[in-house]
């Protein structure tokens, strides 16, 4: 196989998981998969996460994480203070409300992945984990 091959068939594979765990998370008062994501990189983050902490946790751009950090503002999901250390930064924590939306979704998220890929052969999950590992140190070694 291709290194161009290897790469549509790792985005096509990720892609379709995606799509069919979001399709069964949705409902009423549940966020977005990638919403979700977002809340549990601030949770995890007890001073508050910044900006910056949210591009990397999530791997994507400031400004990606900026535009949703501020919906889920708009929506009430966080409380956003100055950074105590570097005025020029806010750090955001999960509102109570953000908190439920991380619980509910959580739930709604581990129901959708075993109803997605409850029934794979767990060697093949695992198998395919150890081919990621090694093709990530490949990566990063030719850096």
């Amino acid at each position: 196989m291709s290194a161009h091959e290897y790469f549509a068939a790792l985005v096509r594979h990720e892609t379709a998981v995606w799509n069919q765990v979001e399709r069964r998370m949705r409902g009423d008062g549940v966020v977005s998969l990638a919403r979700l994501e977002v809340l549990r990189v601030i949770a995890a983050m007890p001073d508050g996460a910044r900006v910056q902490d949210v591009a990397t946790g999530v791997g994507g751009s400031i400004a990606a994480a900026s535009r949703l950090l501020d919906r889920l503002d708009a929506d009430g999901l966080l409380v956003r203070a100055p950074d105590p250390v570097d005025r020029r930064s806010v750090r955001s924590r999960l509102s109570v409300q953000g908190e439920d939306a991380l619980r509910t979704a959580d739930g709604r998220f581990a129901e959708a992945l075993d109803a997605v890929l409850g029934h794979a052969d767990a060697s093949a999950i695992s198998a395919g984990i150890a081919t990621l590992e090694r093709m990530q140190q490949a990566l990063e070694s030719g850096r």
